[in-house]
């Protein structure tokens, strides 16, 4: 971090730089308690909108990190779209699909596989169509059919935009309450 300097006025120069080191460790300790209290109500918050199967998936896909030289807070999340099968219940013919919480859609004739990293993807065959006999792209080539999209929900980093403003109030709160914690000490 970079020392205060005013030309001339010495006693005001150290007076400055000794306040700015005597709050720049709470600082640190009100942001590094925040961190975690951030990530917490953004998966609450996330959890709470969206129709994600547990908070485990939505916190497994966010990080934070504290960087105390510059006095940041960092919370990020996984950009790649989340697989509909986080948001689905397996129904007779079917899936029922709750990507807004209590919002929930029939997807009849969907169906899931698993794909080439593992994971289990989902598709969605209608009437009169076949392309999903063909889900790999040479198999479709030589069918002259196109190769079906797989269907996704939406990211958890586009969900975290979304309740970006209803958990910024309490996290300056809280940010607020700890930093007063920290230098009434």
């Amino acid at each position: 971090m970079a020392k205060i300097k005013i030309e001339g006025l010495k006693e005001v120069t150290n007076e400055l730089n000794r306040i700015r080191n005597q709050i720049t460790p709470n600082i640190n300790k009100a942001l590094a308690d925040t961190g975690p209290f951030a990530k917490k109500m953004a998966v609450n918050a996330i959890f709470n909108k969206y129709g994600f199967k547990s908070r485990d998936y939505i916190d497994e896909n966010m990080t934070f990190s504290v960087n105390p030289s510059d006095l940041n807070v960092f919370i990020s999340a996984r950009y790649e779209p989340s697989s509909l099968n986080n948001f689905a219940l397996k129904m007779n013919k079917g899936f029922m699909v709750n990507t807004l919480r209590n919002q929930k859609i029939w997807f009849k004739g969907a169906f899931t596989v698993i794909g080439f990293n593992n994971n289990t993807v989902m598709f969605s065959r209608k009437r009169g169509d076949n392309s999903w006999r063909t889900l790999k792209k040479e198999e479709a080539i030589k069918a002259n059919t196109k190769v079906p999209k797989p269907l996704y929900g939406p990211s958890v980093a586009g969900s975290f935009r979304s309740v970006l403003p209803d958990i910024e109030a309490p996290i300056i709160k809280h940010l607020r309450e700890r930093y007063g914690h920290h230098a009434s000490r």
